[in-house]
């Protein structure tokens, strides 16, 4: 079994049967092409490596037939191997030589060959240095070339613009050929809220943000344009996902304006929103102070959203040791009574921060989920995809 063989699908099946053309130039940043290659294949890509002679300098044949399974493409032959179907061709690194090139339509090695072949299924990842990448004449060349194929922005780091992490590569190739929610706008409200006791204290829930966080990640990897709204959590946040902070339920109130006027499809609410607030005191308050505090109850967010907002509107609802029925119960009623278009149901007892049990309850029916977050968020996402 090739090294290769181990790992696929190790990080989920979004690229399963998805043959990917990886093209590899004349860059430092070409070490970066074998980590590259096995994400893709985690995901479950067939990753099928091309380099330029310049490449090589860098990186050697043998790293990616280990990386990928595959002999690297130096030179054509005749067996044509710039016309082999691929489903997207990622160009990391891309140097403004092999984007010159690509711009003007020349076709003078196996890379650029392919490139010619495939344009309107690039993906070009540019890595160089800053002063090169602000060059007028390679500003127009990058710029003819988003014209007919796609670019992913480098990042800007010790005077380079250096290329993204494999992860961020990864998700954008997956993004790139998923269409479940392709067009949609998609906004996704979660972790926990507070509300201040003092200037030292909060009263919040116990959320780890983590479920809005797959959500947020599998929305993007199915297409979608994505925006999470955030509160306190405790998961890493991929950088290719755009995120807003909040803190206090008022804070939250101050964006439905927002929310409203960017059209989003959907917006899903898996947010631990503090149902009280205290009564706010300066300074640090002392035990009998605290013995003594009022406190009121909050405005349901989801009812105002809802007041404001007419698009696809989903709920969630925790229950701790309840029967199912009963869940099920307390979760249509709140349904009812915001208006929500779907809601998800699960008892705090079958959740950890690595797995869960849910119900989701929709117009059509029931989907029982039993996995990890990132599987409940697939299977919310493929109920919205159905829906919008």
């Amino acid at each position: 079994m090739h090294p290769s063989l181990r790992i696929r699908f190790a990080r989920g099946d979004y690229l399963k049967d998805r043959r990917i053309g990886l093209a590899v130039t004349g860059s430092i940043a070409a070490v970066e092409s074998v980590k590259i290659a096995r994400e893709l294949i985690r995901y479950g890509a067939d990753v099928y490596p091309y380099m330029t002679r310049e490449a090589e300098k860098f990186i050697s044949r043998d790293a990616l037939l280990f990386a990928t399974g595959h002999e690297p493409v130096v030179e054509l032959s005749g067996r044509d191997e710039h016309l082999e179907e691929f489903d997207l061709v990622l160009v990391a690194p891309a140097t403004a030589d092999i984007i010159g090139k690509a711009a003007c339509g020349i076709a003078s090695d196996a890379v650029s060959t392919l490139i010619l072949a495939n344009l309107s299924r690039c993906l070009f990842v540019p890595a160089m240095s800053e002063r090169m990448f602000s060059n007028p004449i390679f500003r127009e060349n990058l710029e003819r070339v988003s014209q007919f194929a796609r670019v992913m922005e480098p990042k800007f780091e010790e005077g380079e613009m250096k290329i993204p992490s494999r992860e961020e590569i990864a998700a954008r190739v997956i993004h790139e050929l998923h269409e479940e929610l392709r067009g949609k706008k998609i906004l996704v409200i979660g972790g926990a809220g507070y509300e201040r006791i003092d200037d030292f204290r909060i009263v919040t829930n116990l959320s780890t943000g983590c479920t809005s966080i797959a959500i947020a990640k599998v929305a993007y990897f199915l297409g979608a344009d994505v925006k999470l709204i955030l509160g306190l959590h405790s998961c890493e946040v991929p950088p290719y996902i755009p995120v807003e902070e909040f803190g206090t339920l008022e804070d939250l109130l101050w964006k439905i304006d927002s929310m409203v006027s960017e059209g989003y499809d959907a917006i899903l609410v898996p947010a631990a929103l503090p149902d009280f607030k205290p009564s706010h005191m300066e300074g640090k308050v002392g035990i009998e102070e605290m013995r003594d505090m009022n406190w009121e109850e909050n405005p349901k967010f989801l009812s105002l959203l809802r007041e404001r907002y007419g698009g696809f509107l989903v709920g969630f609802k925790a229950e701790s040791n309840v029967p199912e029925e009963e869940l099920i119960r307390r979760a249509e009623d709140r349904m009812r009574r915001h208006r929500l278009d779907m809601i998800v149901a699960n008892d705090l007892g079958n959740v950890t921060r690595e797995g869960t049990e849910a119900i989701i309850i929709h117009g059509k029916g029931r989907v029982r989920v039993k996995g990890t977050k990132e599987d409940l968020a697939r299977s919310i996402l493929e109920v919205i995809a159905d829906e919008i």
